[in-house]
């Protein structure tokens, strides 16, 4: 189809293949769906918000802002898709007054080239919206105990872009979504809560060398490690809570180091 893209006549054509053969990119949604273990890749919500679907991560009409015509020799380019939540994907309103979505918009660094034609690499380009496929990206962000999104100053440090591309992405993926940040935040006090179990129940053992405290022990490391797996709830926001408690947390420490 990219071949029949480029062969095109002009935008009217580009855009009637593309509407004639959508069907392409939903048949995938369940396989983009399962490397995400079904969570949205934006956002890490599996079932509180809404139905998924696939995204262009440059999009494949116009670009919100601009006069690019959009990427549309990517349009059948499975490295430009991204399984996402309808919260992320488009332009909705949320609780608390918040407004978000992707939507066709990707905006770029200010002074940045933008690819214009399957002429120019995508690589000259410098996008303000954090990439779920870019593993820098995945660690730009970063959550505390509110479940608000921050800034990773380890992240910023190498590159002094990052605190914009974090805002620009937490408004256009509507991260900052009140039920989004309701479930952050259990998911960070749960973590603590359970390295606080784990750290009592090794005191506990090491005082008494009660075997029941052992157990109560390794299930809790366990329950952490569990909690920290990429198919877990906002499991990026569990390692956020455990790398900022290790220094307090014996068990936070351990549960750190393990990938």
């Amino acid at each position: 189809m990219t071949d029949a893209l480029r062969a095109a006549s002009g935008s009217t054509e580009r855009k009637k293949i593309i509407e004639e053969n959508e069907e392409l990119w939903r048949r995938i949604k369940n396989v983009l769906g399962k490397v995400g273990h079904g969570k949205c890749w934006y956002c890490e919500t599996a079932n509180i918000r809404s139905d998924n679907a696939v995204d262009h991560f440059r999009p494949k009409g116009k670009v919100s802002g601009t006069q690019h015509g959009g990427y549309w020799w990517l349009a059948f380019d499975v490295k430009n898709y991204r399984f996402a939540c309808t919260f992320c994907n488009s332009r909705r309103h949320g609780d608390g007054g918040t407004t978000g979505g992707k939507a066709d918009h990707f905006p770029v660094m200010p002074g940045s080239r933008r690819a214009d034609s399957p002429l120019i690499p995508i690589s000259v380009e410098i996008p303000m919206l954090l990439d779920p496929c870019d593993y820098f990206d995945t660690t730009a962000i970063w959550f505390d105990e509110t479940g608000q999104v921050k800034v990773n100053p380890e992240a910023e440090e190498i590159e002094e872009n990052v605190p914009d591309r974090v805002s620009t992405s937490r408004d256009l993926y509507h991260l900052d979504h009140v039920r989004l940040i309701e479930a952050r935040k259990r998911v960070f006090l749960n973590v603590l809560e359970m390295c606080d179990q784990a750290d009592d129940a090794l005191r506990a053992y090491r005082s008494t060398q009660d075997a029941a405290a052992r157990t109560v022990f390794h299930d809790s490391i366990n329950a952490l490690k569990r909690m920290k797996r990429e198919d877990a709830p906002y499991s990026a926001v569990a390692k956020c809570a455990v790398r900022g408690y290790r220094s307090s947390s014996p068990s936070a420490k351990i549960i750190a180091e393990v990938s």
